[in-house]
């Protein structure tokens, strides 16, 4: 009984796969747990910080039902020494959600992790990768090249990438299609409404869209906004097999492909 599996809406008979843990709603208080048993906790809508970390001083990694870890703070994590993983479960959904959404001709794709990977293995359009080590230089030169129809983010938010698609990164693009699976606070509303209207920007399909000007953006016509559906393009169900199979990764210390690493202590062993 060291797990714990937080926001049990998408857990439909999870018992059946991981049988001795403690399950909570995203609401529900934890009432009972022994906090200092505790060791991966699983959550798909509820944060992980100092509040969480400071609840179970015995945590070690913390699963991350979804693709971005936002909502987890990964700066306290790793001075607590938890390691963060992520199931990715709707890679294809997402990917396929992008592929339906573009037009003819060369991509630009912003973010090079599970999603973007699985776009690139499916576009049948040459692309370019842009990625945190890109310089802003190089990546107005190569959104601005007239082979470029298709823009693409796949980026998580952090501060890095708050506003990152606004006036400056495209103001050098011609009628180009701009397709987002990004966060809202990735997109500068305004920007992209003045970009849109003078052309830069002929259409756009953003999966998760802010309130600021948004109803100016999709009446222009020119911009969809789809509620933060991307992830069901292909209804594909939680894969509950593969969460217990991580579970029991992080249970003994076999992670692969964690987003952060935490690093096992020798000193007692």
């Amino acid at each position: 009984m060291n797990t714990l599996l937080k926001d049990k809406s998408d857990l439909a008979d999870i018992e059946k796969f991981i049988p001795h843990a403690h399950i909570l709603g995203a609401m529900q208080k934890a009432e009972g747990i022994p906090t200092q048993d505790i060791k991966v906790i699983s959550t798909k809508f509820s944060k992980v910080g100092k509040t969480t970390l400071d609840k179970y001083p015995n945590l070690e990694w913390v699963v991350h039902r979804g693709h971005g870890v936002d909502s987890v703070n990964l700066k306290l994590c790793k001075q607590h020494n938890v390691g963060v993983v992520a199931t990715s479960p709707n890679t294809n959904g997402c990917a396929y959600w992008i592929k339906d959404k573009l037009v003819e001709g060369g991509c630009v794709i912003f973010g090079n992790g599970v999603i973007s990977k699985k776009v690139q293995g499916i576009v049948e359009e040459n692309f370019e990768i842009i990625n945190s080590k890109t310089d802003s230089a190089t990546i107005k030169q190569i959104v601005s090249l007239p082979t470029i129809k298709n823009i693409i983010t796949t980026v998580p938010l952090n501060d890095s990438t708050i506003n990152m698609f606004n006036a400056e990164l495209f103001e050098n693009c011609n009628s180009v299609n701009f397709v987002s699976i990004s966060r809202a606070e990735c997109h500068d509303n305004l920007a992209l409404l003045s970009l849109v209207n003078s052309g830069n920007i002929a259409s756009a399909h953003i999966d998760t869209l802010g309130t600021e000007s948004r109803e100016e953006l999709v009446n222009t016509g020119k911009v969809k906004y789809y509620n933060h559906t991307s992830w069901d393009f292909l209804g594909e169900k939680n894969d509950h097999k593969k969460l217990s199979e991580i579970v029991n990764d992080c249970l003994n210390d076999k992670v692969s492909n964690a987003i952060l690493e935490r690093t096992e202590n020798k000193w007692f062993q």
